[in-house]
């Protein structure tokens, strides 16, 4: 099958950019792939994109920003590939893309799903996608009903298919090895959180950092350490240097990198929500799955663990305050080895790539058969 993604935000480091990476992970060795990404990215991570899979083709488009022509040459663009390519499907990966897509299957005719990530809160005129988007591919079943009630979209055309995550590459090594590599001490409880610091993943981290006078008044020698990149990085900045000239060093913050699974490894407890989530589970480290300021899910164990993935580790089962968030990380830290593989085998069941990208190959030649008879939604 011949499949354009399109991805109409610059590429860098984030959830969405991941999932993406892991579809075409399971795409490339029997399907052709083209991706099509917003311009402004990160070179070094589009390289090394280009690097691990030479197959592909990768191309820098622009869908953002009011520049009229640049959209009539980036969609000139688009349809050209459609056509030299021979496109079978468009994935479009959120909502932006989605829009595209659809101008480009009003010219070419080509075939498209889209796939949401995150809530679209931003979207206008909610009730209108349904009328311009077919099938809807969402990451979680809360996304699904949002979907569903907020924007309109019928249960039918609307499909969940988890994030699907590499096992062979998350698998935590020797931990004192890891701090050591990073400069960690050895005999410190180490909490580590990562996310983009955006509005709402990155309150977070405020929360977070709100709770470290309860967090060391009940482990004393406990240090946490922030990954993150974003729009608040600044604030979560000033506020980490004022608790550190309060307390001494027990905050550090630090940029994304390409090294995650050192400081999964280094780490006795992972703060996070959605793929960060799951890796960490996957490494066999306790989790608290938290995405936004106001309801968390709270500690990840046998028990709730296909809740969790039912909403991609987004719950609402407490409100966001400190004292509780201490009360979950307290019941993370009792989590028992047997539980915690209890947990990777449902992971493993669940949320694979091989699984996930099963289910994005029968949603697209459903797609591909649609068109075939135009099935297609129409204005």
């Amino acid at each position: 099958m011949n499949i354009l993604i399109l991805f109409s935000q610059p590429w860098r480091v984030g959830g969405a950019e991941t999932h993406v990476e892991a579809l075409i992970t399971g795409l490339y060795s029997e399907h052709a792939i083209t991706l099509a990404v917003n311009r402004g990215g990160d070179k070094e991570k589009l390289s090394l994109l280009r690097k691990e899979y030479p197959k592909i083709s990768i191309i820098e488009i622009q869908t953002r920003g009011i520049n009229f022509f640049s959209w009539l040459y980036s969609i000139w663009q688009i349809v050209n590939i459609v056509k030299i390519k021979k496109i079978d499907v468009i994935s479009a990966q959120q909502r932006t893309s989605g829009l595209w897509a659809r101008a480009i299957q009003n010219i070419t005719g080509v075939s498209f799903t889209v796939t949401m990530h995150d809530a679209w809160h931003r979207a206008p005129r909610k009730k209108s996608y349904p009328r311009q988007f077919g099938t809807m591919i969402a990451v979680s079943h809360n996304l699904a009903q949002r979907l569903v009630e907020d924007f309109g979209f019928s249960l039918d055309s609307v499909k969940v298919i988890h994030n699907g995550i590499d096992f062979t590459r998350f698998v935590a090594y020797d931990q004192t090895v890891a701090r050591q590599s990073l400069s960690l001490s050895l005999d410190t409880m180490t909490i580590l959180h990562v996310s983009r610091l955006s509005s709402i993943k990155g309150a977070v981290a405020l929360v977070l950092l709100d709770s470290i006078p309860q967090l060391l008044s009940k482990y004393p020698n406990c240090k946490v350490v922030i990954i993150g990149e974003g729009p608040l990085r600044s604030q979560v900045e000033a506020k980490v240097q004022s608790l550190n000239q309060m307390y001494g060093p027990v905050v550090r913050i630090e940029n994304f990198t390409q090294d995650i699974l050192t400081w999964y490894s280094a780490a006795d407890l992972i703060v996070g929500e959605g793929r960060v989530a799951i890796e960490a589970l996957a490494c066999l480290k306790p989790v608290i799955a938290i995405r936004n300021e106001n309801t968390f899910f709270g500690a990840v164990s046998a028990l709730n663990i296909n809740e969790a993935i039912d909403v991609n580790f987004d719950g609402r089962n407490f409100q966001v305050q400190p004292k509780k968030l201490i009360e979950e990380i307290e019941k993370a830290f009792k989590l028992s080895n047997s539980e915690k593989e209890l947990i990777l085998q449902q992971i493993r069941k669940r949320m694979s790539i091989k699984t996930m990208v099963q289910q994005y190959l029968q949603v697209f030649k459903e797609e591909v058969e649609k068109g075939k008879y135009g099935k297609h939604p129409i204005n």
